[in-house]
């Protein structure tokens, strides 16, 4: 009896151990490394899964944050992480030997090579809106971004906050983030009360202007266009330049002047001309005289 009781244990204790086994087989098949960032598989694709979630993310930043344009300011975290991720792929390999990186892993193997073109559009992005000129210093230190703003940004900045205030202390109401079909009661005050703070924000925007050739960042310009839209077709206010003022009368004096000038010779002209006519004239009697003498010869016989 006892020795089938032990026959029986056996059996059982083989079947618990076999699905043990099983579902620990199972496990290891499905489960995913427990670091996501260097995976003892393949740490290109742990790369590959990072570097999708950061484009993403900074797509998503610059789409939502494209009306009004704060790209530049707004979305410097999601690109600065995407930069980390895109400066990994040139030191970190997919081979034991340590010779094919995982930028000629992920870009070298297909002919479509998306991550290439994921991160080369993401760059167009960032540099034709010209970001650099405004922020710099950005990079991922543990997770946390660090940047700082330009001099002139951050001087920008400050006076349009000053316009701003300016606004609000003439209107009784805060400056709307896009000025596009506000319902605003004209107030005459502002084209007076804030034209040294409008006139301050625009003449230093024309010099960074001057001053960067390569371009201006698009948060500034594009901050810059909405500040005119409200100061000239929200309230009406126009900025009258005295060198316009000056252009426009010389535009005038001038032609004036010339109409003048040939108006008098014109009349003077016409004046020499009556009196030269009159003095070749000659009187009454001498022109009978003439007449007279001419009918004389030319009946008169020529052989006389």
């Amino acid at each position: 009896m006892t020795h089938e009781w032990h026959a029986v244990f056996t059996v059982n204790d083989i079947i618990m151990w076999k699905h043990l086994f099983f579902c620990f087989f199972i496990q290891l098949i499905y489960q995913n490394t427990g670091d996501p960032i260097y995976p003892v598989q393949n740490p290109c694709l742990a790369i590959l899964d990072r570097l999708s979630d950061a484009s993403s993310g900074f797509l998503n930043c610059a789409v939502s944050r494209a009306r009004p344009f704060k790209l530049c300011e707004g979305c410097v975290d999601n690109y600065a992480r995407l930069q980390d991720l895109i400066g990994l792929l040139d030191k970190t390999y997919s081979d034991v030997d340590r010779k094919i990186t995982c930028k000629r892993f992920l870009e070298s193997y297909d002919s479509i090579q998306i991550v290439a073109q994921l991160i080369s559009f993401v760059e167009n992005i960032w540099m034709s809106s010209y970001c650099d000129n405004c922020i710099t210093g950005y990079k991922d230190t543990n997770g946390t971004i660090d940047y700082s703003l330009t001099d002139d940004t951050k001087q920008f900045i400050q006076k349009k906050l000053n316009f701003d205030f300016c606004i609000f202390n003439a209107t009784g109401r805060m400056v709307p983030i896009i000025p596009i079909d506000l319902n605003v009661t004209l107030n005459t005050n502002v084209c007076s009360v804030c034209l040294t703070t409008y006139n301050s924000i625009n003449e230093f925007f024309l010099k960074i202007t001057q001053q960067n050739n390569n371009g201006v960042c698009m948060d500034i310009v594009d901050t810059m266009n909405y500040t005119r839209l409200l100061w000239s077709k929200i309230y009406e206010c126009r900025r009258h330049d005295p060198d316009y003022v000056a252009v426009i009368g010389i535009s005038f004096f001038i032609p004036t002047i010339v109409l003048v000038f040939y108006i008098s010779a014109l009349f003077k002209g016409e004046r020499k001309q009556m009196k030269l006519s009159r003095q070749k004239r000659l009187p009454p009697h001498s022109t009978t005289a003439a007449i007279v003498g001419a009918r004389t010869w030319l009946w008169s016989n020529p052989n006389e």
